[in-house]
Order: structure tokens, then sequence, then C-alpha cells
């Protein structure tokens, strides 16, 4: 029978923290140093336009837009790895932590960049504009579904609160509406989101939504061959 020596034991874990906080501090020291670069280039430029213009916080919607799908789509992906049995090539108690937590984190930057357009004077928003459907007068279409989008994915985002309640079966059958969610959002972005008439967006939009496709299909081989 091995017994572990606990002086070789707190030695590992005290090479192992050096090593964390040692790639903490790199991290730390990348960002600050992107940062300052950044502000040295264009905090001037940056400056003169949130001054320069009264869309200061159509500009911050439009941001935590990008931000929000960003991170939803990151949610659907490895919701799909763990659900195609991807995610025995990681480590899936993980996979399943970053699913849960990115479903959250799109909620909140979702509902910021909704909320956030209460405050544009020019747009004169209430607050039952943005919570329901077709509550906007222009492009109420694209926006009903981006707003359809949010209340299923917020839906889906909390079921994990309640699946010991309801059970996994009907957590399951819940946690479908995901994908209406992505459809509804990845609609919602190409007919009122400015940003992505951009080239990079655009790409990325196309390439995200791409890779969620080719997971669905191969989740859909998957579960043919398993039943």
């Amino acid at each position: 029978m091995n017994i572990d020596n606990p002086t070789n034991s707190q030695t590992v874990f005290k090479t192992n923290l050096f090593i964390q906080a040692l790639w903490t501090v790199l991290l730390l020291s990348i960002a600050v140093g992107f940062g300052s670069y950044a502000l040295l280039m264009w905090g001037e430029t940056v400056s003169q336009l949130l001054t320069a213009t009264d869309k200061n916080f159509w500009y911050l919607s439009r941001a935590s837009g990008v931000i929000a799908y960003t991170l939803f789509w990151l949610a659907v992906v490895f919701g799909l790895l763990l659900s195609a049995r991807l995610g025995k090539h990681f480590n899936a108690a993980r996979v399943f932590a970053l699913h849960q937590y990115l479903s959250l984190v799109a909620v909140g930057f979702a509902a910021f960049h909704a909320g956030v357009l209460l405050a544009d004077n020019f747009l004169n928003l209430n607050i039952w504009q943005i919570l329901l459907p077709f509550g906007f007068q222009t492009e109420r279409v694209g926006v009903a579904l981006g707003q359809l989008g949010f209340w299923l994915l917020f839906i889906c985002a909390f079921s994990f609160y309640v699946k010991q309640y309801i059970g996994q079966s009907a957590w399951r059958w819940l946690h479908f509406l995901t994908f209406f969610a992505y459809m509804f959002i990845s609609i919602h972005v190409f007919m009122v989101g400015s940003d992505s008439r951009a080239l990079p967006l655009l790409l990325f939009y196309a390439g995200s939504q791409t890779l969620v496709f080719l997971l669905i299909t191969y989740r859909l081989i998957v579960l043919n061959h398993t039943t």
C-alpha cells in the first residue's frame, strides 16, 4: 500500500500554485500591455467620439449585443459537445460548467444590450417595448425575433435551477428550446445588427453558425446510430 509523502504533496501543491500565479501574472501583463497600447493609439479618438455624439447608448447596445451573441454561441457549442458525446475528449464536468456559466452571462449581456436603449433619447423607448415582442415601430420582425430568442435563452439558462424539480426528461425537452433561441437570435443579428455588414463580423457570424450546424448534424447522426 503506497502512502504519499505529505512533504512531496505539499511541494507539488506549491509548485502548481506557483505556476498558476505565473500564468496569471503573464496574462495580466499581456492584458495591461495591450490595453495601454490601445489607449495610447486610440484613446484620444474614442474620447472625441464619445463626446461628439449622442449615440453612446446605441454604441453600448451594439457592443454588448456582439458579446452576448458570442457568449451564447460558445454556450451552444459546449452543450453540443456534451450531447454529441464529444465531451469525452475534454473534461466533461468543466465543459458542462462552462455551458451553464456562459448561458447565464449571455443572458446578462443580452439584458444589458436591450436595457441600455432605455437611456437613448433618440429612440425614446419604454420598458414594455423592450420586454414585449413587436413593441418596436421599426424593424419589428427582426427585433421581435431577438426578443423571443432572449426569452427562450432566459428559460433555458435558468432551467438548470429547476432541473431537480421537473426531472431529467422534462429538462432535456425544455433545453431543446436553446436551438430555437439560437436560430431566432441569429436571424435577429442579420436582420437588425448594423455591425453584421462589416466583413470581420460577417465572417464570424457565418463561421460560428456553420460550426453549430455541423455539430447539430453530427449530433443527429450519433442519435440515429444509438437508437
